[in-house]
């Protein structure tokens, strides 16, 4: 069986995991080295210098697998896109904030690959960064209730029993008394908004110190479409009197130093509004009053629009990594 293994050439899928995750990992230990570096508090670099510990170990295994398979490397994010020296944009809460969102999304991306691996080697080695990553959530977890940064979801306070839905009207939401919020709803809601509110200051702090015109105008908009994103959300919960998250838009400083290329930041920013666009599609599966279902799937349909206008951004600017794909027969066959 182990033999197989390894004489088993990995499948499109599998491949498709290890490009994106030294694509991602290559981003994050640049960002990593500049958090680690302007990190001032013991607890917080502490959790930074782990994840990037692991983004450096990660790099190195999926380096080791594409040799054995004779693939090449991808381009990714090297040090040219980092100036770990700039004078610091975020602050120490921040940069913790978001390592634990990047962790969730860690999660995620490994949980998937897990599911679409089939040799040993590769479910053993993804199930391994899942283990990994989890860690890292529980760490940054761990020091943000410690600092009190976290905001923690809604409790409900009032007596539950158990019961069973016995008419229609539980899914409206457009006309007459709407039912209140369920805690299914509330938790798609409250992910979403902690998420949105990570991918603001980034969009703001980023928009800050680009260089190009043309991404400072992107992450403007991206901004402006996150914050009415929060706002919709939170109205979600406020009409409950449920609270949502608090924000972090005052993490950011004054600087105007580019630390990170303009093709990472936009790169960072575009493939975040690709991934809430999985996170919405989430929340709406579980979401049982139509007027929430309506509101994410017009979110959806503007985060899909933003997304895809970044796409083009990092295409005409020659930053866009095609992935792994499939021969084209037509065109070789056309060659001859």
């Amino acid at each position: 069986m182990d033999q197989l293994n390894h004489n088993t050439k990995i499948s499109a899928a599998e491949h498709a995991n290890l490009w994106s995750q030294y694509i991602n990992d290559s981003l994050s230990r640049c960002i990593l080295r500049y958090f680690v570096n302007h990190a001032r508090d013991a607890a917080i670099r502490e959790v930074l210098q782990y994840a990037m510990e692991l983004a450096e170990k990660h790099l190195e295994k999926v380096s080791h697998f594409l040799t054995q398979e004779n693939q090449p490397m991808p381009a990714g994010f090297t040090d040219e896109d980092v100036t770990v020296e700039a004078p610091l944009l975020f602050t120490d809460t921040y940069m913790l904030v978001y390592i634990q969102i990047m962790a969730i999304h860690g999660m995620t991306r490994y949980s998937g690959a897990i599911g679409t691996s089939i040799r040993e080697d590769q479910r053993t080695y993804f199930m391994q960064c899942n283990s990994e990553t989890m860690e890292l959530y529980d760490k940054a977890t761990s020091v943000l209730l410690m600092k009190g940064i976290i905001s923690k979801p809604p409790t409900l306070n009032n007596h539950q029993k158990v019961d069973f839905v016995k008419k229609q009207n539980y899914l409206t939401g457009w006309f007459g008394k709407r039912r209140p919020i369920n805690a299914v709803e509330i938790s798609g809601a409250y992910l979403n908004l902690q998420k949105t509110a990570a991918k603001i200051v980034l969009e703001l702090g980023f928009g800050q110190v680009t260089q190009s015109k043309e991404v400072r105008s992107f992450m403007e908009r991206g901004r402006q479409v996150c914050d009415r994103h929060f706002k919709i959300l939170s109205s979600m919960l406020k009409e409950d009197n449920l609270h949502a998250p608090r924000t972090f838009e005052t993490e950011v400083t004054d600087s105007t130093v580019p630390p990170f290329s303009d093709k990472l930041m936009l790169y960072h920013i575009v493939t975040l509004l690709s991934s809430a666009i999985g996170y919405y599609g989430e929340a709406v599966a579980v979401c049982q009053r139509r007027d929430l279902s309506a509101g994410y799937a017009r979110m959806i349909t503007e985060m899909g629009l933003l997304a895809e206008d970044g796409m083009n951004l990092l295409i005409d600017n020659g930053w866009m990594e095609q992935p792994p794909i499939a021969a084209d027969h037509e065109r070789l066959s056309k060659s001859k």
